[in-house]
């Protein structure tokens, strides 16, 4: 019976070809998650809905018992966990991470080794957006792999609408999260204003003009990196590789291989111009984001890790800041990035502040202050911005400003910056 009611949709899955039972399905409540928990049942794997509550919102603890509700009508197994992620910026990738991180502590206790998750070509095509507001490159402008390491995302050949029709048939009754109707939010700002009002423009349906561009920019991607990963660095040079060949090759593979070599955290575009010019003997080192630094000995490339001495010791919590760009560290998350226009509405300096960009070089440090909160200081060592307080007086924006630094931050410990407990 179920069978039948999903066979419509059973054929356009993705990804699922190396998967073997049981496996692990994210699932909210929502329409596209319990549309996946039917067609994981559907395609025998033995699916276990996992559901994470974030609590943040008043009864999203009762979603739990609607998954298990579900979950049971198809045959499945289903558990609840929950995890706390505090309030402030960057809310959706720091939910987004700290669901991840249970999903894959759970995963090996239920004997699954792999995530399934229920992205539809709809989220797509709202990704394809975000990253192109984000000033991403090819790679992020590729999207999502419907096989990207333990995860796979198998509805991405379908619709929301799909989804949506095929839980009608099974009689379910998805939640509603309200969240994905916030326009504070940048993906539902996407979702509910930026995408329909540029399919009315071109009057035409954009999500698979969308979606098929991020196809065709993932292939080439994963051809660019393996063609770098076979040019630089040399297998057995990896430790300290020879800069001369790094820059002799074609920018765009080269920009490739550094970041292979880097590795995690990813280096933001800026800092991997910055190794190439390191590369090419135009700088004497480079500074990275996480105390990383790349310097050239003997037509070598070196990367360390550590903060360096620059006009004395560096204080021990001090976290160097990529800008634009994303750093955590000392109980903090911040991400910073670029604007001409002058803010509509400007922040009220607390959690989020505008600077001038002038101010600052490549980089930014955040320091641990004597009293226990966290700084921000420009190029002159001077402080700037104090999160969870406000902007120093003479930082201020002023009427000659051209270009605006935005930076946002949130904690991520219970620690507060007032170097007491949360």
């Amino acid at each position: 019976m179920l069978g039948r009611a999903v066979a419509p949709w059973l054929a356009r899955l993705q990804g699922l070809d190396d998967v073997s039972a049981p496996v692990v399905v994210a699932c909210s409540g929502g329409a596209d998650s319990l549309a996946l928990l039917a067609l994981a049942v559907a395609a025998r794997l033995e699916p276990v809905a996992v559901h994470v509550d974030h609590g943040l919102r008043a009864g999203s603890s009762r979603e739990a018992v609607v998954v298990a509700e579900h979950a049971g009508r198809l045959g499945a197994r289903a558990v609840a966990e929950t995890v706390r992620v505090a309030p402030g910026s960057n809310l959706e990738a720091r939910a987004r991470d700290a669901r991840y991180e249970v999903l894959r502590r759970v995963a090996p206790t239920l004997g699954a080794s792999v995530l399934l998750v229920g992205h539809t070509a709809d989220d797509q095509a709202e990704t394809v957006l975000l990253n192109l507001l984000r000033g991403a490159a090819a790679t992020g402008l590729a999207g999502m792999a419907a096989r990207q390491g333990d995860v796979r995302r198998p509805l991405l050949a379908l619709r929301r609408g799909d989804t949506v029709e095929l839980c009608a048939r099974l009689r379910f009754a998805p939640v509603h999260d309200p969240m994905n109707d916030d326009r504070a939010f940048r993906r539902a700002w996407i979702r509910h204003e930026l995408l329909p009002y540029l399919e009315r423009g071109a009057r035409r349906d954009l999500v698979p003009v969308l979606t098929r561009q991020a196809e065709v920019l993932r292939d080439e991607a994963m051809l660019l990196d393996e063609l770098a990963g076979a040019t630089w660095p040399p297998p057995r040079e990896r430790d300290e590789p020879p800069a001369g060949p790094l820059a002799e090759m074609p920018v765009a593979l080269a920009r490739r291989a550094v970041r292979r070599w880097i590795g995690l955290p990813p280096p933001s575009f800026a800092e991997v111009d910055r190794v190439l010019a390191v590369a090419r003997g135009e700088r004497i080192g480079a500074e990275l984001a996480g105390h990383r630094r790349i310097t050239r000995t003997r037509g070598r490339l070196r990367l360390t890790t550590g903060p360096r001495e620059r006009g004395g010791p560096v204080h021990p919590e001090t976290l160097v800041c990529a800008l634009p760009g994303t750093a955590e560290g000392l109980g903090v998350r911040v991400e910073s990035w670029v604007a001409r226009m002058r803010p509509a509405r400007w922040p009220d300096g607390r959690w989020t502040c505008v600077l001038d960009r002038d101010a600052f070089g490549d980089t930014a440090e955040l320091r641990r202050t004597a009293d226990g909160r966290v700084a921000l200081c420009d190029r002159s060592g001077g402080v700037v911005w104090t999160l969870g307080y406000g902007v120093a007086r003479g930082a201020r924006v002023g009427g000659d400003t051209g270009r605006f630094l935005w930076f946002a931050a949130a904690p991520t410990t219970p620690r507060t910056l007032d170097g007491g407990e949360g």
